[in-house]
């Protein structure tokens, strides 16, 4: 062991108590602690590596200044003395010499200690038993350089005392406070750390560091990153020495693997991911070797910083409703909507590194085309973070024929055999023409029903027309102006897969083919606008049309916000909130039963299905009320969700409407 290890051996006085219980510090588990023995050991104690400028010094044992005097009467080692790293070598540093001071204080021939410097590199700390006498109690001296580039004579701190030891010195240059360990009356016991100021050349008052002492040894300290860092064989060492850090005022050991139940001490650090430790791990506690350590992050936070703006005018869309779902999981990890300046800030934490990540993002907002957009995030490490994909979150402006189109995308609704009911495949439908009409107040709209060849040409002619008549009465009591819907029914007329079966003939077509034949289809008859009316033909030319100069409505696969399990009672009347608590691919058979609650609201965008729960929320207050209870009981991603009568709209859409609700 070195002097001053094997010197701390003998000044603990007194029965062994723990100041405090200290934890094992989190601070280190978002990385991965590699330690290496630094390749500049030798076979002699290695420790307390400390960096001055773009050079590191290393305190060794190697060799002694002084051939007469090599060895410490307790370790029966040389002392140490001060070295520079020279690649995988050690040299003699040329800090101070004999040859620039009468007193030679660096590398005599006693102990020589770590040094501290400011970040300039013109201020030095150092630690020397400065006497002939290899007893003389440690010290702690400073230099500065002077206009030459020079250093000015060492002078000694003013705490010195031939009567107790002052070592390990650490200037911590932000705050102007110089750090030490000291064995001096009024400790707590063994050697204990202080600080005082030290501002333009003068030293305050010394003190006793809080929380970190105890009546064993507490030596080396050292802050970074404003945490001070230290060595103690006191609180809740896993064996000797242990590495600890103090956060939030509570002292906790760095744990494994900077401490073992060998001696681990004199931290440092390089960089904020690098630096050094000293231990005896590897030699079973009979020698001292520097170990390098690096962090590498475990997870990094992702940030997401984007602007969505209109495509036309280049100028940014707010209340834009956007979400953003981890492709490979299908876990939702944003949603929300845009800022007043639709900015999109959103921080996408704990991600593994090295990991390679797919999300989609959603945009929706009323008057836009909605949109989705795919990208990649390569992960490197926590300042490589790469877009493998564009993310273009411009919004284009939905225009009356875009929304004719959209319109044009609703799926036929279809019948069971020989029936006229409204299935709930049919109600999702209607639904949408629903909102569509609701939007456009002047816009009619044919219903027109079918049947399969089955069953006599005057059956078939009255069936069709249930079917036509119970869809068209579904509409009219949701929109106003009813009589803009008109509805027809058609019979067998107009197969729309050709197999008939007049007669004795039996129908050749399958149960598939039937249950196409058994549809009613939406015919757009006219668009009123503020200049007067005015035919409306989608994208498909003729083969869009029914003859007639009338627009029919082909399957696609459009997407649309609707209600497919609701009543219109009185509370889904106008502006109201609901508090959404799960998406879903898979309609949920019986949501009541699932959430325990009789207040279960479905609605269906994208293809997936949204639950919401609450009935009666016509103000914000009461959803976040609702919002609030639910995180707390089971739904901690609960979020309000706002509509109009059936329409799903933004909360600031909802508070405007309500008068600026806050």
């Amino acid at each position: 062991m070195t002097f001053i290890r094997q010197f701390l051996a003998f000044v603990v006085v007194g029965a062994f108590s723990l100041s405090a219980w200290s934890q094992t510090t989190k601070s280190f588990d978002p990385y991965e602690v590699t330690l290496t023995p630094a390749c500049f050991n030798t076979p002699y104690d290695d420790f307390a590596t400390r960096k001055l400028g773009d050079k590191i010094y290393v305190l060794s044992a190697a060799k002694n200044a002084c051939e007469d005097v090599d060895m410490d009467e307790f370790a029966k080692k040389p002392f140490s003395d001060l070295y520079e790293v020279d690649g995988c070598n050690l040299k003699e540093p040329s800090l101070m010499s004999a040859e620039t001071h009468e007193l030679m204080l660096i590398n005599t021939c006693f102990y020589d200690g770590p040094i501290s410097t400011n970040a300039k590199g013109d201020l030095l700390f150092f630690t020397n038993n400065y006497g002939s006498d290899k007893n003389e109690k440690l010290t702690v001296y400073y230099s500065t350089k002077n206009a030459k580039g020079e250093w000015t004579k060492p002078l000694p701190v003013p705490f010195n005392n031939d009567k107790y030891n002052v070592t390990h010195p650490f200037f911590d240059e932000k705050n102007k406070l110089l750090y030490f360990s000291s064995d001096m009356p009024g400790g707590k016991g063994g050697m204990d750390i202080y600080k005082c100021t030290f501002e333009n050349g003068k030293f305050g008052q010394k003190e006793l560091v809080r929380n970190v002492n105890t009546d064993k040894n507490d030596i080396f300290p050292l802050v970074f990153n404003d945490k001070l860092y230290f060595t103690s064989q006191g609180h809740n060492s896993m064996g000797g020495y242990d590495l600890f850090v103090v956060e939030n005022l509570e002292v906790f050991n760095m744990g494994a693997p900077f401490n073992t139940t060998f001696d681990d001490l004199a931290i440092f650090f390089t960089d904020s991911k690098n630096g050094y430790i000293t231990s005896n791990r590897g030699t079973t506690g009979s020698t001292d070797d520097i170990y390098a350590f690096n962090l590498k992050e475990k997870f990094v936070d992702v940030p997401l910083e984007y602007v969505v703006t209109d495509a036309q005018t280049g100028e940014p869309v707010s209340d834009v409703a956007i979400r953003i779902i981890d492709d490979s999981t299908g876990i939702v990890l944003f949603s929300g909507t845009t800022s007043e300046f639709g900015k999109l800030s959103q921080l996408l934490d704990s991600i593994p590194m090295e990991s390679q990540l797919h999300f989609t993002i959603y945009l929706d907002k009323e008057g836009y085309v909605s949109k989705e957009i795919p990208f990649t995030y390569t992960v490197i490490d926590s300042s490589v973070v790469t877009v493998a994909s564009l993310v273009d979150l411009t919004l284009e402006p939905l225009s009356l024929e875009q929304e004719i189109t959209a319109l044009l995308g609703l799926k036929s609704i279809y019948y069971d055999f020989d029936k006229a009911d409204l299935r709930p495949d049919a109600i999702i439908e209607l639904d949408k023409v629903v909102r569509f009409m609701n939007k456009h107040a002047k816009i009619e709209v044919e219903l027109g029903s079918h049947t399969d060849c089955r069953g006599s040409l005057a059956y078939n002619q009255k069936l069709s027309d249930n079917r036509a008549l119970n869809a068209a009465n579904y509409i009219k009591a949701r929109i106003s102006n009813p009589e803009r819907i008109t509805y027809k029914g058609y019979g067998e007329t107009q197969l729309k897969v050709d197999c008939p079966c007049e007669g004795k003939a039996k129908s050749q077509c399958s149960d598939l083919e039937n249950q196409l034949n058994r549809r009613t289809e939406f015919i757009i008859k006219s668009l009123n606008i503020t200049t007067g009316s005015a035919k409306v033909a989608p994208k498909g030319g003729a083969e869009a049309t029914d003859g007639k100069g009338n627009v029919v409505i082909q399957e696609t696969n459009a997407e649309d916000f609707r209600l497919t399990n609701l009543v219109d009672t009185e509370e889904m009347q106008g502006v109201h909130f609901r508090v959404q608590v799960e998406s879903s691919t898979a309609q949920i058979p019986n949501p009541t039963a699932k959430y325990k609650r009789d207040d279960v609201y479905e609605y269906e965008h994208e293809g997936s299905y949204k639950y919401c729960l609450g009935a009666g929320l016509h103000t914000l207050e009461d959803a976040v009320k609702l919002q609030n209870q639910l995180r707390a009981n089971g739904y901690p991603e609960a979020f309000i969700v706002a509509f109009n009568n059936r329409s799903r709209i933004s909360i600031e859409q909802a508070k405007k409407m309500l008068g600026g609700q806050k």
